[in-house]
């Protein structure tokens, strides 16, 4: 009977009560970290423009440190858009708490009492 349970879980990072990190925050981070673009980035995770600029401020006001640096581009556009240091830090942190919850979820000995 055991095996037929499975554990699915998501999760999110809080600070005074207000997310700040969930899946699809860390989705845009992680789009704009492989594309280097904001405008890219949006594009792979099918949102508009002005919702991922809303994401990435919304994070921005609840933490010390920016997570992404923006350099414009000359008279053409083509500017560049990457994560800070901190940003980078932040997605290989959730990452990893998503990874160890994965783990848990998935470890058969926790329905040994089922």
């Amino acid at each position: 009977m055991a095996r037929d349970f499975s554990i699915r879980i998501k999760f999110w990072i809080e600070k005074k009560g207000v997310s700040i990190l969930g899946p699809g925050r860390i989705a845009i981070l992680e789009a704009i970290e492989s594309t280097g673009s904001l405008t890219e980035a949006t594009k792979e995770c099918q949102i508009s423009f002005r919702k991922g600029w809303k994401l990435i401020n919304e994070i921005n006001e609840q933490l010390e440190q920016p997570v992404i640096v923006s350099e414009r581009g000359g008279k053409g556009g083509g500017g560049k858009t990457k994560l800070t240091e901190y940003g980078s830090k932040l997605v290989r942190q959730y990452k990893r708490i998503e990874n160890e919850l994965s783990l848990l979820a998935n470890d058969s000995k926790i329905w040994n009492d089922v």
